[in-house]
């Protein structure tokens, strides 16, 4: 069974741009195997593209890999070197849907993450947060999804020699909020 667009209060198909500023992709993963360490991306643009059917629908996303930001200067550069994500050569992490499917009354966003060179399916659990009007820039209808996905590091390539104080899982929150396109 499909999901229909009536069921979805107010959905409408557009194009959506990611409004990096009202929006967040954070990481969390344990530090020896003890407590969360987290950070985010401070830098990434997006696009969503809403069909008449939502599970038509399209995600892409580009994370600038140097924006990374843990709280921390050093360690924030030490995340950037070659131990981890390399950004001298692997400046952006991508994202790409290849599918959306229903899931207990949200959705699966199914795609490809490319990262390192290396691309790996990955399902991004999402809500649906709706559609409403920006009043704050100029009555723009604004969509608003979250999203969470687990993915494993070393997949990537990311830490693999002698980072064992590290997990493997790494957790990916995504909070966006993306204004329509005229």
């Amino acid at each position: 069974m499909s999901a229909s667009t009536t069921q979805i209060p107010g959905y409408i198909t557009g194009t959506w741009a990611v409004d990096a500023i009202h929006s967040d992709v954070a990481y969390s993963l344990k530090h020896l195997g003890l407590a969360k360490t987290r950070g985010n991306f401070t830098s990434f643009t997006g696009e969503i593209v809403t069909a008449e059917n939502i599970l038509d629908s399209a995600v892409s996303i580009e994370i600038d890999a140097s924006s990374v930001a843990s709280g921390f200067g050093p360690r924030d550069e030490h995340i950037k070197s070659g131990d981890f994500f390399d950004v001298a050569n692997h400046p952006t992490i991508t994202f790409k849907s290849t599918g959306i499917r229903e899931n207990n009354g949200d959705y699966l966003i199914d795609g490809e993450l490319t990262w390192r060179e290396k691309t790996v399916p990955v399902a991004l659990d999402a809500e649906f947060n709706g559609i409403g009007p920006n009043p704050a820039n100029e009555n723009v209808d604004t969509i608003g999804v979250s999203a969470v996905a687990t993915i494993n590091r070393r997949d990537f390539g990311i830490g693999t020699e002698g980072n064992g104080f590290l997990s493997e899982k790494v957790k990916i929150v995504i909070e966006v909020q993306a204004a329509r396109q005229s």
